[in-house]
């Protein structure tokens, strides 16, 4: 069986494992793996560094081949996701999860002897661990879920009724939410934007995203900002911002990873400078309740820097 067809198989076995899987239980089994994780901080963006290492225990039977982590409801930016070679990192921001599967091969075409897919070259052999799973996030680190799953054969139905029993049998499944291990680790869950806190009525206009009042930034500053954040109605042309009382309007654009509009400020290119800086934002819109009162919401933000 070539490579074309072996892809098309698993991808018939996941849609078919979909279709069983609010009935699967397994991924409530004890874990066999091991999970580190640890936290850093750029100061210069606000972002926090998720970063986990894998361990299979020696006495596992197979190589370990997914990991999962649970993202919590309302994280909204994840980004710069890295894998080790070998891996590759999959987001989905409808599912809420981070995934990395071990999908590297040496020979492409290898397959079993039976025709199956073996396990990835890169797969993570019983007695061994793996570091380098990351992504980074604006949001703060608490305690969450993480999935892993060990490398297993494909079930391959032969005919009609073999695909039958595979819709109506869950242990087939091999989505990890539903066949793999779950353990405790630490996820990123939703921070609240800062609205500025000057006239509650249209502090929804614009939010910040990775800034407070009083901040502090090292190096450079990237700034995030959103606007209508509760669904109001904002005439984003008249936006202004003002750094240091320099017009940067301009500086800012929309930004689909950030999901806001970013500008990142660096000494000496910009009216950024070291110690205080104040950023003044200003943007006009329909004042929630009516239907043509426009007011507007104007947010002062004084943040440090150091070189």
């Amino acid at each position: 069986m070539n490579q074309y067809k072996l892809i098309a198989a698993r991808g018939l076995l996941v849609f078919l494992a979909a279709m069983a899987a609010p009935t699967c239980l397994a991924g409530n089994r004890a874990q066999p793996s091991l999970l580190a994780d640890r936290q850093s901080y750029a100061s210069a963006t606000h972002l926090h560094t998720y970063h986990y290492t894998l361990t299979n225990p020696a006495g596992s039977a197979a190589p370990l081949d997914t990991l999962v982590v649970k993202l919590e409801p309302g994280v909204d930016v994840v980004t710069n996701f890295r894998a080790p070679p070998g891996w590759r990192a999959f987001y989905s921001s409808e599912k809420g999860t981070v995934m990395w599967a071990a999908t590297g091969y040496i020979d492409p075409n290898a397959e079993t002897p039976d025709g199956d897919i073996p396990p990835s070259d890169y797969a993570l052999a019983p007695g061994g661990s793996l570091a380098g799973f990351s992504f980074d996030s604006f949001s703060p680190p608490c305690a969450g879920v993480a999935i892993t799953q060990n490398y297993a054969p494909l079930y391959m139905p032969q005919d009609d009724e073999d695909y039958e029993a595979l819709e109506a049998n869950p242990a087939f499944s091999r989505l990890p939410e539903d066949n793999g291990y779950r353990l405790a680790t630490v996820v990123p869950v939703p921070d609240v934007d800062w609205s500025g806190n000057r006239r509650p009525s249209v502090d929804g206009f614009l939010v910040f995203a990775n800034v407070q009042d009083k901040a502090s930034f090292q190096g450079s500053a990237l700034i995030v900002f959103r606007l209508a954040s509760a669904g109001e109605t904002v005439h984003a042309a008249t936006l202004k911002a003002y750094l240091n009382g320099a017009d940067v309007t301009a500086n800012f654009a929309w930004n689909d990873v950030y999901k806001g509009y970013a500008a990142t400020f660096a000494l000496g290119a910009s009216p950024l400078k070291a110690g205080s800086n104040v950023l003044r934002t200003s943007v006009d819109g329909i004042v929630p309740g009516t239907t043509d009162r426009v007011a507007t919401d104007t947010d002062r933000v004084s943040f440090e820097l150091a070189p």
